[in-house]
């Protein structure tokens, strides 16, 4: 849903810049000059990229229920492009947002995609990243499986981008601790203020996503199925592995220390050291070319859990990379899809 890369700062004199940050759900630009930073275009939405000039800002602009389109401001604001007109006609929902304060009290945004009826099931989307955010940005996968009458569920918890430096950094060394917590907790608030049906929850995500949700069903039963895509199983392999392994494990779960300086550490956040804890259905889907997280993350969990006689299923698709979702072949992407929402039609109460 998003353009090609362009600008997300610049110049505009030689003591002024303009740069795109992410605020909560959402990316504003924001203007430095003289030392201080100011908004300088905001809204609920996802500012993608810009160009200025003789004060005349051009952007391109996305937000929960419409993919981005091209955008000009002088004086007052207009929309240039209507690529997606026929979305007018699709009776897309727009997310109810909510905000939550975890049990330590840190406040943390969240969205809610209704189903339909009285009680529907509902689906856990959790990020990538982990230093990135959910938010006011078109996900055609939230809309598509809302249309199969599923609520969708997604937030930021800690470790995302949008909240502070602190708030990011936080799980550095500690993956599947504060984070798991509160993605727990986001669907404690949920179950107690929307009409979600307790006994039909499910859980995917991708990449960071994906080893949250192995991480999940490692450690709790409360989801009916779940689905995890181009994920991390075991962080002692991934060290030596994917193409960011030693810096970004030394980093993110070594809080500094390599992998034989903490090998047990390593294996303490290692989704694979649970599977004996697994019996969640769990459908597996990864990339075969994937060299971010390596496939052979995928066979492992795998592995483990036909050992064990568990419900699992691997799909695996060749010719694609960890950036399947976004822009593998469109036949991939479709397949992918049904994949997912037939795995969780499969376990519907």
């Amino acid at each position: 849903a998003r353009f090609s890369s362009g600008n997300t700062m610049q110049w505009i004199s030689n003591k002024e810049l303009l740069f795109i940050v992410t605020e909560g759900g959402t990316a504003p630009i924001y203007l430095y000059s003289n030392g201080k930073c100011s908004k300088y275009l905001g809204g609920k939405r996802s500012i993608e990229s810009f160009t200025y000039s003789e004060e005349a800002i051009a952007f391109t602009a996305q937000d929960a229920t419409h993919p981005p389109e091209l955008f000009l401001k002088k004086k007052k604001e207009r929309r240039l492009t209507n690529f997606n007109r026929f979305l007018r006609y699709r009776n897309l929902k727009d997310p109810e947002e909510f905000k939550f304060r975890a049990s330590d009290g840190q406040l943390i945004d969240g969205w809610l995609l209704p189903g339909e009826g009285d009680e529907y099931p509902a689906i856990l989307e959790i990020h990538g990243g982990p230093k990135t955010a959910y938010g006011h940005a078109f996900m055609f996968e939230f809309h598509y499986l809302n249309s199969l009458g599923f609520g969708v569920i997604f937030t930021n918890p800690r470790g995302s981008a949008g909240y502070s430096e602190d708030f990011a950094i936080s799980i550095q060394g500690r993956y599947g601790e504060r984070e798991y917590q509160d993605l727990m907790e986001a669907v404690d608030y949920v179950l107690k203020n929307y009409p979600v049906n307790k006994e039909n929850l499910f859980v995917t995500g991708g990449s960071y996503g994906g080893f949250m949700t192995n991480w999940i069903v490692g450690h709790t039963q409360r989801f009916r199925a779940a689905v995890t895509q181009r994920s991390i199983s075991n962080q002692l392999s991934f060290w030596g592995t994917s193409d960011i392994g030693p810096w970004f494990n030394n980093d993110q779960i070594g809080k500094g220390k390599d992998l034989w300086e903490a090998t047990m550490h390593y294996w303490d956040k290692s989704p694979l050291k649970y599977a004996k804890n697994i019996k969640t259905p769990l459908l597996i889907i990864h990339s075969e070319e994937d060299y971010r997280c390596p496939v052979e993350q995928a066979y492992q969990l795998f592995y483990a859990l036909k050992m064990q006689k568990k419900e699992v299923k691997m799909v695996l698709f060749p010719g694609e990379n960890h950036d399947l979702s976004r822009n593998g072949k469109p036949k991939h992407r479709e397949v992918r899809l049904q994949e997912i929402a037939n795995w969780f039609k499969k376990y519907l109460k």
